[in-house]
């Protein structure tokens, strides 16, 4: 019947253009004949075209539909490319934001959401566990820009009695006006410092912990009158392991028996052995039981984790007595503190600390600056020498003029720490104790033999939010009792390694959560919802883009399913067509 009726149209514009042609071939005026057929012809086109079901076919892929998957940071002026996308979150927020959006509970569901289409997450896209569920769908992945706070976090989480909170990370500051963030801990001030507008900047902040056990510090940005908690940073301080400390020196000093009185003070056992005479010793013992130390032995310096002496001591050792020494710090992880003085005999432990001593008067009292503090401690006097940089060294005290009095490196197994400072004990005589207290806590610290103890905690648990899912993972030979909160658990065994068992937490509230495996308990601690939203976001987008590249190196793709279509031609252009003929021949009528 379609075709009968388009053979009739057809045959009736080709009698009407006949017609049209004769009459116009007749006209006395022959002036325009030609532009006038023209005309003629065209407008009983157009017509034509106009009354006939003008169309062509295509091929046109399925996957053209398009879905969308809002997540958290999303710009809704994004969305106004897919205007008949469907639109889907799993996030309540998203959902409160933009009511248009349909809300699905797992990721899982845009299976049979997204069948056949493109799926396009815009945001700062879906967690390791959300990606996980999605079971390789692939999708085009839209990242919105990072939000103005903290974009990346880190600091030292398990501490020993002493050790300094180093607290370091990224803020991204979009706005137009400084931020200063603190950081906050036992109801104090720890630290502070100061962002400037417009700029990425990386910052470090440091606390000494006044306590031991688990702490929380936090850190908070100031903008103008604007106060905002931008996370918590949980930390746990042991007690100091009481170490067993051998000090050597040349003579009985002040500096050996001020340290020899602080050291026991703090509980470690310490045993001096000063020279009286050629070959003669006086030796003295601090919590620890007498021992032969008339000669240093592998045997004897293999029950000490930290030796300390003057240069010129350990350059007067005999031959043995030096290789049971380089033997215990090269393969036993034995610490040495070496004190500079006069010493003219070369020694390996000196081997990466040029020191350089340039002439002129010893320098007035002045502040030193411990372990990379900011605050410098109380002033003391010093001799001129002072540390030359060497390729592998870590600086740990230094002047004012940026000029290093103690550095360590690393001998093997071992450490040696290296400094040119022999008066300390300046510092207990003028009342500055905490001064004194921080040099050699540092000192030692880095000398010290690595303490095999383990920390408390948990494995895998990473940085912890409330209301995401935690991945716990435990060791044990045989299934182990696993309390959570006072609620028994059961975990899942790891098909690869036996001995480990795998449970999904899902916490609800923050704070310090109660951990038990086998009687002991270990506490987990759950960051607020709302807390690090920059980190988030950024761990949110890496995972993503992740996710993205793997399925590029795998060649996954989207399916192209093929359909035929027809496609109509708009009439509008034939419409247009018709009038400006019927209009040229008018005017040109008229005008005849």
């Amino acid at each position: 019947m379609q075709g009968s009726w388009n053979h009739i149209v057809i045959i009736i514009c080709l009698v009407l253009a006949a017609l049209l042609v004769w009459m116009e071939c007749r006209r006395a005026n022959r002036s325009r004949l030609y532009l006038r057929i023209v005309a003629v012809l065209l407008a009983l086109l157009a017509l034509a075209c106009i009354i006939l079901p003008l169309g062509y076919e295509t091929y046109k892929t399925e996957n053209d539909r398009h879905s969308i998957l809002l997540t958290d940071g999303f710009n809704a002026d994004s969305l106004k490319e897919y205007k008949n996308a469907g639109i889907f979150t799993l996030d309540d927020a998203v959902k409160k934001a933009y009511p248009k959006a349909s809300l699905i509970y797992t990721p899982d569901t845009l299976h049979a959401l997204t069948k056949n289409g493109k799926l396009h997450v815009f945001g700062y896209g879906l967690s390791e566990d959300e990606l996980f569920q999605l079971n390789e769908i692939p999708f085009t992945f839209h990242p919105s820009k990072l939000p103005q706070g903290v974009t990346n976090i880190s600091w030292n989480n398990r501490l020993t009695e002493g050790e300094e909170l180093i607290l370091q990370g990224k803020y991204n500051n979009s706005s137009a006006r400084k931020i200063k963030l603190i950081l906050k801990g036992s109801g104090t001030v720890a630290d502070s410092v100061i962002i400037k507008p417009n700029t990425e900047a990386d910052f470090t902040l440091t606390a000494l912990p006044k306590i031991t056990g688990w702490e929380v510090y936090s850190l908070w940005a100031i903008e103008g009158a604007d106060t905002t908690m931008l996370g918590d940073a949980p930390v746990q301080v042991k007690s100091a392991k009481p170490l067993n400390i051998l000090i050597i020196s040349a003579s009985p000093d002040f500096e050996t028996k001020f340290l020899k009185n602080w050291l026991g003070g703090k509980g470690y056992a310490v045993a001096t052995r000063s020279a009286i005479s050629k070959d003669k010793y006086n030796s003295e013992y601090i919590n620890m039981a007498r021992l032969p130390l008339s000669r240093l032995s592998a045997s004897l310096l293999r029950k000490f984790d930290v030796v300390i002496g003057d240069l010129s001591v350990f350059t007067a050792l005999s031959n043995a007595e030096d290789n049971a020494l380089k033997q215990e710090v090269n393969s036993n992880g034995l610490g040495v503190i070496v004190k500079a003085d006069s010493a003219g005999k070369a020694s390996w432990l000196q081997k990466h600390f040029p020191v350089n001593k340039p002439s002129g008067k010893a320098p007035d009292p002045a502040a030193l600056i411990i372990g990379g503090k900011k605050s410098n401690s109380g002033k003391l006097s010093s001799n001129r020498a002072y540390i030359g940089y060497d390729t592998g060294t870590q600086p740990l005290v230094s002047n004012m003029q940026n000029q290093i009095l103690a550095s360590s490196t690393l001998a093997g197994a071992g450490k040696i720490v290296f400094t040119t400072l022999n008066n300390t004990f300046s510092w207990m005589l003028a009342g500055s104790q905490q001064d004194y207290a921080a040099f050699w806590s540092a000192l030692i610290s880095k000398a010290a033999k690595k303490n095999s103890d383990t920390f408390d905690g948990v494995l895998n648990a990473g940085m912890a939010f409330a209301s995401h899912t935690i991945p716990l993972t435990f060791k044990s030979n045989t299934l182990p009792l696993v309390i959570i909160d006072g609620e028994i658990v059961s975990l899942q065994q790891n098909l690869t390694v036996p001995f480990e068992w795998n449970y999904q937490y899902g916490p609800l509230q923050s704070g310090w959560h109660s951990i038990t495996q086998s009687k002991t308990e270990k506490l987990l601690y759950v960051q607020g919802e709302n807390n690090w939203k920059g980190v988030q976001a950024e761990h949110k987008i890496n995972a993503t883009q992740k996710y993205i590249l793997n399925k590029e190196n795998k060649g996954i793709v989207t399916k192209q399913i093929q359909q035929k279509v027809r496609i109509e031609v708009p009439k509008i252009y034939f419409y247009i067509l018709l009038l400006a003929a019927c209009t040229f021949l008018w005017i040109e009528h008229k005008i005849s």
